[in-house]
């Protein structure tokens, strides 16, 4: 049995899978398997799987015939993954020669190692590491929110998973966003014991234009509803949860209007699903967008989108 199972989901990479699944084979430690999951491209991409798999045997390809989206493609793996360790890495990025000689350093007897990044845009610009925090005498859900509040949690590439802690949890395949965020509140709603790494060990590539984070969402109220209501999950046990809750809800009610705002989308529809949300319900929040949505009018907040929208534009100007 091979030590670490390494996922790759696979979908019209052919212009980064090269360099991704090269950056894995050089691996100064060499104890694992990598599943590719190559998810109906229609690309090159599985052609280069098959290269690899026809060189190396330790890289096993798994077709599909039709897309099944991030989720399906990443539970084809853990259903086939052998290895003690799970990680992930997404066919767009790549990993540092010691990203698995430090992580099984780190293991011991922990479930979850979380560890650092660094963010590289896609003519290879660095543009920030980004390190968790290591924070000692603190409780198990304190380490996990402080990841959270850092953006280093939920993203299922800064984490390697003990495959026994995974179990039967799979990843929601209803959800093609936030969907890594849902899946590690539930591996994680049974306490775990959890390690740090402040290192960046993988190399987080940004502005693919096909990648489903660049993509627009109409339901995206929707998915950043999973994901509260999967830390709502998480946290049944914890002392402070009302709390920390209700500012994850202010939180999450400002990132949908800066969503709307952003993005080319129709605003009655997609403020009707912010005010069908649960963290909607439960936010505290009382400004004048707020009052809009509870009160459905739609026409202020689109003049509201407008002006945003126009100011922005104005900026944008005067910084050329």
């Amino acid at each position: 049995m091979p030590t670490f199972s390494i996922i790759v989901p696979i979908y019209n990479a052919e212009n980064t899978l090269q360099k991704c699944l090269k950056s894995i084979q050089v691996q100064t430690y060499q104890d694992f398997e990598v599943l590719m999951i190559e998810n109906g491209s229609k690309d090159a991409s599985r052609a280069i799987c098959r290269s690899y798999a026809a060189q190396d045997e330790r890289f096993v390809l798994y077709s599909c015939k039709d897309n099944k989206g991030p989720s399906g493609a990443r539970n084809i793996g853990l259903d086939h993954a052998l290895g003690t360790y799970v990680a992930f890495v997404d066919s767009d990025d790549y990993v540092e020669p010691d990203y698995l000689a430090v992580l099984f350093d780190a293991f011991g007897d922990s479930d979850i190692v979380f560890f650092g990044y660094r963010q590289i845009s896609m003519n290879g610009t660095f543009l920030g590491d980004y390190i968790p925090p290591v924070s000692d005498n603190i409780g198990y859900h304190e380490i996990l929110l402080e990841l959270y509040w850092q953006n280093l949690f939920g993203y299922t590439w800064i984490k390697v998973f003990r495959n026994t802690a995974i179990g039967l949890h799979r990843f929601s395949e209803e959800l093609n966003l936030l969907e890594d965020e849902v899946f590690t509140c539930d591996v994680l709603a049974e306490p775990k014991k959890i390690k740090i790494v402040p290192k960046a060990l993988l190399n987080y590539v940004t502005g693919n234009a096909g990648s489903l984070i660049g993509r627009t969402h109409p339901d995206y109220c929707q998915k950043v509803d999973a994901a509260y209501k999967a830390w709502k999950r998480l946290l049944d046990s914890y002392d402070n949860k009302d709390e920390v809750l209700k500012n994850m809800a202010n939180s999450h009610v400002n990132r949908c209007m800066y969503y709307g705002f952003e993005r080319e989308l129709d605003v009655e529809a997609f403020f009707r699903l912010l005010e069908k949300s649960e963290f909607f319900a439960c936010s505290t929040a009382e400004s004048e967008f707020v009052k809009c949505v509870k009160s459905e009018n739609y026409r202020k907040l689109a003049r509201m989108k407008a002006f945003y929208r126009a100011k922005n534009k104005i900026a944008m100007l005067l910084k050329k």
